[in-house]
């Protein structure tokens, strides 16, 4: 019986910290019911080139809508919400899911974390989308801004290009030709003006 009771001890003090973790909001110590993690695990090394390049602003554009993505955005407005109360399922209707795999499918979704940006990366989510408006923004770069933007989007979810090429009516050529040209003008204009690289 002493046995059992050592092994509850130590998950039990590291649940607590775990616990008060979460409340203070550290990421570390997040996983203390199951061993700690530290912070390195959780943060992606960037690689930042020593000046602008073609390469560098199709990935600050693709890390820019992956981090609006993950920005916390309300999909209805405050006060309308869902009052019904919760469903209570009974056994016949969850051996029915689980027969159909919608419990699988609902456990899925339920068990989704979205793990909110860094102020470090809304910055340069902000800088970076800003760009096409700002360096694409004449009538003769319609076409460009909008190659950028979509093949930038494309390319951070993998979307089906081929799909989004056929909806916006244009030639895989043509819409690539487009986009590295207005990569190419937004990287030179950031030489241009000596913004610093991040």
């Amino acid at each position: 019986m002493t046995g059992a009771n050592d092994d509850e001890a130590p998950l039990r003090e590291r649940a607590a910290a775990a616990a008060i973790a979460e409340l203070r909001g550290e990421r570390t110590k997040i996983l203390g019911a199951t061993g700690q993690t530290s912070l390195q695990s959780l943060i992606r090394a960037r690689r930042v080139p020593d000046r602008w390049s073609v390469p560098h602003v199709m990935d600050r554009l693709e890390e820019g809508f992956r981090t609006l993505s993950r920005l916390p955005m309300a999909v209805r407005p405050r006060g309308y919400i869902n009052s019904m109360p919760m469903y209570v399922h009974d056994r016949a209707d969850l051996n029915s899911q689980l027969e159909t795999h919608e419990l699988e499918r609902m456990a899925n979704i339920r068990n989704r974390v979205r793990i909110p940006p860094t102020p470090a990366e809304v910055g340069r989510m902000e800088e970076a989308l800003h760009w096409p408006a700002a360096f694409l923004s004449g009538p003769e770069y319609h076409h460009v801004a909008r190659a950028v933007n979509l093949g930038s989007l494309w390319a951070a979810f993998d979307a089906d290009v081929q799909k989004g090429l056929k909806r916006i009516k244009t030639t895989g050529r043509t819409f690539n030709a487009r986009k590295l040209q207005g990569f190419r003008i937004i990287a030179q204009e950031l030489i241009r003006r000596r913004t610093p690289v991040r």
